[in-house]
């Protein structure tokens, strides 16, 4: 996006006059120079791995798992008894 100093504000290209000039008049960008807006010469980034999960959350999980089995027994022997 191109920036006007004086403005102190992006302009979207189809704002900009012909000759590179925001709407209060002063120069933006140089319409003859390469543009800045398309990334198709970019490098493309390698994807980074996903973070892996800490090993805390799994011993909660598993705290939370025993402890919900322990209390479905003792409200099955509850029940029966």
């Amino acid at each position: 996006m191109p920036w006007c100093e004086s403005c102190e504000r992006f302009y979207a290209p189809p704002t900009l006059s012909a000759g590179g000039d925001c709407p209060a008049g002063h120069h933006v960008v140089d319409p003859d120079g390469p543009s800045t807006l398309t990334q198709s010469t970019a490098t493309p980034r390698e994807e980074e791995p996903e973070p892996k999960v800490p090993w805390h959350f799994w011993v909660l999980l598993v705290s939370a798992v025993v402890y919900l089995g322990w209390r479905a027994v003792e409200g099955i022997i509850w029940v029966v008894t």
